[in-house]
């Protein structure tokens, strides 16, 4: 089948492998809830994608750490990824995230359609910007760089997952 959109989902897991229960917390990731699975998140059964629609296909990132994927495997993967992808979309908080910025700039040099979802600190933090986050230079660079860059303002993650969710279920439909 060949979908219209291929969606790629950078953002930082909020679970660990290592952890009891783990997969409660992963079902709880926004991925899981769009795949409607939480096994499509933690073993695809397909590492090509996982159709949400007719017209849309989840490509990744898959969670691979408690693979035996070493760093330079899943950096190869999810390049790939990015790559293949339609639109990358991102969720980014207040956390460090090293490996989200490197997708974000990669998927913007390919020139990606990018929606970024960021986490609003208040207007008294990050006086550099008016996006008042601490990953203003990434988004505010997408946004000069590249005319595809779509920036959505959050409370908070569950906001961010829940914007996520309805600009899946809102703008890639079946038409």
């Amino acid at each position: 089948m060949d979908t219209q959109y291929k969606l790629f989902f950078g953002g930082a897991f909020g679970f660990d492998y290592r952890d009891e229960d783990y997969e409660i917390a992963a079902a709880e990731d926004y991925r899981s809830q769009i795949l409607g699975s939480v096994q499509a998140l933690l073993k695809p059964k397909d590492m090509s994608g996982v159709c949400i629609n007719d017209d849309v296909m989840y490509i990744g990132p898959f969670y691979f750490e408690a693979e035996t994927m070493k760093a330079e495997d899943i950096i190869l993967c999810e390049k790939e990824m990015i790559e293949r992808c339609t639109d990358a979309v991102f969720v980014l908080d207040d956390a460090a995230c090293p490996g989200t910025i490197a997708e974000i700039m990669y998927a913007n040099s390919l020139q990606k359609t990018i929606h970024l979802f960021y986490v609003k600190h208040n207007d008294d933090e990050e006086t550099e910007s008016d996006l008042h986050t601490p990953c203003w230079y990434p988004l505010t660079f997408c946004q000069q760089t590249n005319a595809s860059t779509k920036l959505y303002e959050c409370e908070d993650l569950n906001d961010a997952a829940r914007k996520v969710i309805d600009l899946i279920t809102f703008n890639f439909t079946p038409e």
